[in-house]
């Protein structure tokens, strides 16, 4: 064998090498796979409110839910709120109340040291209108989030009545993606009951936002996924007393497919 054919099967050799390391390398690892639920609740007030009552939904499949009171609230409270779940025509719900939620005028200003900035609470006196540091908070917020493991794979291009989900039950109608992604992604719009109950000024705004995300992420030579995301908004004046419709989405199919088989 000649000097070239020695080096021609050296190069073809090397090439095979680095074709099969390459190969495993962006091969799913088995030991990468998980999937969670995240589950957040945001209230937003501009006003005090008295004799609170808010209903909002919770993630469930086959009429159970599968985030218990006691992790979204482990010692029953969520800030200024009691927290519990109810049963309620819609299934379960997460039910916050409170006897009042006070909502306070609070200045702040923002101040840079040793190259960070950062936000303090200043008095009334002090707050200048004028100063683009200066800020004047008008609301109270109030946030909670969880995390839950699931076992993996869950049903993420159809999740509806497989997976969790905000009122499975609801009529969805198919509607334009927000964000536009990829052939797999669908968005739909659904009406979602949602129950206000509480005394406010007749200017104060509340919102609120509930959403669930399902996903499930893997390692192929980088992190990948795909996931669905369920979302409720509202937004109201003045006070109220009983259901209200808040607006739903559900968007489905969003990453990469198929999921690995475990």
């Amino acid at each position: 064998m000649n000097e070239m054919s020695r080096k021609a099967i050296l190069a073809l050799l090397l090439a095979a090498l680095t074709l099969t390391a390459g190969c495993s390398f962006l091969a799913p690892n088995p030991e990468s796979y998980s999937s969670t639920y995240d589950y957040s609740v945001g209230v937003d007030a501009t006003g005090t409110l008295e004799d609170v009552t808010i209903r909002v939904p919770l993630p469930q499949v086959d009429g159970e839910t599968v985030v218990d009171a006691d992790v979204v609230a482990p010692n029953g409270t969520v800030e200024a709120f009691d927290a519990t779940v109810v049963e309620t025509a819609y299934g379960p719900m997460l039910e916050l109340t409170a006897d009042e939620f006070v909502v306070e005028t609070r200045y702040y200003r923002f101040v840079e040291e040793d190259g960070l900035g950062r936000r303090e609470e200043i008095s009334e006196s002090e707050y200048d209108p004028s100063n683009p540091n200066h800020q004047r908070v008008d609301q109270r917020t109030v946030r909670v989030h969880v995390t839950q493991e699931a076992t993996y794979p869950i049903e993420t291009r159809t999740p509806v009545g497989e997976s969790p989900t905000f009122y499975p039950a609801a009529t969805r109608e198919l509607a334009d993606c927000r964000v536009p992604y990829q052939d797999e992604t669908a968005c739909f719009d659904y009406d979602a009951p949602v129950y206000l109950s509480y005394d406010a000024p007749a200017d104060a705004r509340v919102s609120g936002s509930i959403m669930l995300t399902g996903s499930n992420e893997w390692f192929a030579g980088g992190w990948t996924g795909n996931s669905y995301t369920d979302h409720v908004t509202f937004r109201v004046t003045g006070p109220r007393d009983g259901w209200i419709v808040a607006n739903g989405t559900t968007e489905t199919g969003r990453g990469n497919y198929p999921s690995p088989e475990p």
